[in-house]
């Protein structure tokens, strides 16, 4: 009977509850498991992971340096608050990171199969421009969503840098074979450049159709069909520049000394007196006086002139020096690259990074026309920065996998072979 009872005892007893984990519990282990997250994605693959790493994140955090500098006088004139572009380009970069880190670890098998979808679904939605698009500045390439502005023609360009690598990678045994071997790959970057220039962005459209050309020259394109479509797009060029606002600004700098009433050469000729007050020291870091309102859009695509101004000719080269290693830290991972489609891929990361700082940095010295185009991982755009970052992603990517082949020489042979 006691052992009856001492059951029963043991059944009516009431179970404690379960004593649930304090938040700020939970939200330390999520910090700790991103933090390893982190560690484990950026930690030191090779020396030319490490290389590309280290340049990447000293040219944003430079760039955050300069966006600060140069927005917080528009800042507070807006009324926004010194901080208010910087926080916005502090944040995206937060984002591109993490974004950058993510692409880093997807299947090469995987980006290859999602292609063709992502391309499609890019081109779709840089076609709403033209629909719901906003207008700065002549160009309408943005869409506003909230306080935010999204520029979709920088995602189509990733989508066009993979999609022509899958196009190479597809037609490779077409080479002599202009209508099967090549069609292809110029309708793609036709489409792709002719929606962003119905929209006026000259300067994206160059840089789209530039690096995609590069790659398929690069990819054995014969030399009649090169000087076909460099005639061709010189002729569709020509003809776009002579249009509209366009033409009012190529004149002006075709005719710099020329009497300039409707105020064309006022950006360029104040980004270039920018880099002269800089001299060779600069005026010091915070005291340009070109970004008091007298450049417009000083924060994004004339950035490089308060870099100019404020840190001189030293600072301004040792900038251009960030790029050119940018661009070799790139080449040397093409060269450790042995699958076909990774490198074609990393061919239009090196054509595109050099290509819109060569442009970017031309317009400031005024030794071509304004283009608009932001200079990478500086100036201020979260868009820009956040698919700039999600390129050299697939680039970090690229070098973790040949890393890894060098440990296993046998299956890196395989997969050449099946490439």
């Amino acid at each position: 009977m006691s052992r009856v009872q001492s059951g029963r005892s043991r059944v009516s007893t009431p179970l404690k509850p379960k004593r649930s984990k304090p938040s700020g519990e939970l939200t330390a282990k999520a910090i700790r498991g991103f933090a390893a997250w982190i560690a484990n994605t950026f930690r030191g693959q090779s020396r030319e992971f490490n290389n590309l790493l280290g340049l990447v994140i000293g040219l944003v955090i430079f760039g955050l340096v300069m966006v600060l500098s140069a927005s917080y006088v528009t800042s507070l004139a807006d009324g926004e608050g010194a901080f208010a572009v910087f926080n916005k380009q502090l944040f995206w970069a937060v984002v591109g990171f993490v974004v950058m880190g993510v692409i880093s670890r997807i299947s090469i098998g995987f980006i290859q199969r999602m292609t063709p979808i992502f391309f499609v679904a890019m081109l779709g939605f840089q076609g709403l421009v033209l629909i719901i698009g906003t207008e700065i500045y002549g160009n309408r390439n943005w869409i506003r969503i909230g306080d935010f502005s999204v520029q979709p023609s920088e995602f189509l360009k990733i989508a066009l840098l993979l999609f022509i690598a899958a196009l190479l990678v597809q037609r490779r045994d077409y080479i002599d074979n202009f209508k099967l071997g090549w069609v292809p790959s110029l309708a793609a970057a036709g489409v792709a450049t002719g929606l962003v220039m119905l929209g006026s962005d000259l300067g994206t459209s160059i840089v789209m159709f530039g690096f995609a050309f590069v790659m398929m020259i690069l990819a054995g394109m014969p030399s009649k069909p090169i000087l076909w479509v460099l005639v061709s797009t010189s002729v569709l060029a020509l003809a776009f520049l002579n249009t509209g606002s366009r033409r009012t600004r190529i004149s002006a700098w075709l005719n710099p000394d020329a009497v300039d009433i409707t105020g064309a050469t006022w950006q360029a000729k104040h980004g270039v007196w920018a880099l002269a007050a800089g001299g060779v020291s600069g005026t010091g870091l915070g005291d340009s006086k070109m970004k008091w309102n007298w450049i417009p859009m000083v924060e994004n695509d004339y950035i490089f002139s308060v870099v100019g101004e404020e840190w001189g000719l030293l600072g301004a080269t040792a900038v251009i020096l960030l790029f050119v290693l940018l661009a070799l830290a790139l080449v040397r991972i093409l060269n450790r690259t042995d699958r076909l489609f990774e490198r074609y891929i990393m061919v239009g990361i090196v054509s595109w990074i050099t290509l819109q700082s060569f442009i970017n940095i031309g317009v400031v010295l005024n030794f071509l026309p304004v283009l608009g185009v932001p200079l990478p991982l500086i100036s201020a755009g979260g868009t820009s920065l956040l698919a700039t970052l999600a390129t050299l992603g697939l680039a970090l990517g690229i070098e973790r996998r040949n890393n890894a082949a060098q440990f296993t020489p046998s299956a890196r042979r395989v997969s050449s072979a099946r490439r």
